[in-house]
């Protein structure tokens, strides 16, 4: 999920980190567009990852995506 104001991904991280995932708010970049990025879990492999993002695909019906 991403959005400008950092209140909305804060909401998010503080849902989802309720659930258990390890979720945190990515601040833009200086000179980025300001877009405030919720980033989940830092996974050991591909599979795991794409694991979990089905699983919150389904609970919470975001659309993430793998990165890395």
């Amino acid at each position: 999920a991403a959005a400008t104001l950092p209140i909305l991904p804060a909401r998010i991280v503080t849902r989802v980190a309720g659930k258990g995932y390890p979720a945190y708010v990515v601040a833009p970049t200086k000179g980025a567009p300001p877009v405030f990025r919720v980033r989940i879990g830092k996974y050991k492999d591909r599979r795991e990852a794409d694991t979990v993002a089905a699983k919150l695909q389904k609970e919470e019906q975001f659309k993430p995506w793998v990165v890395r």
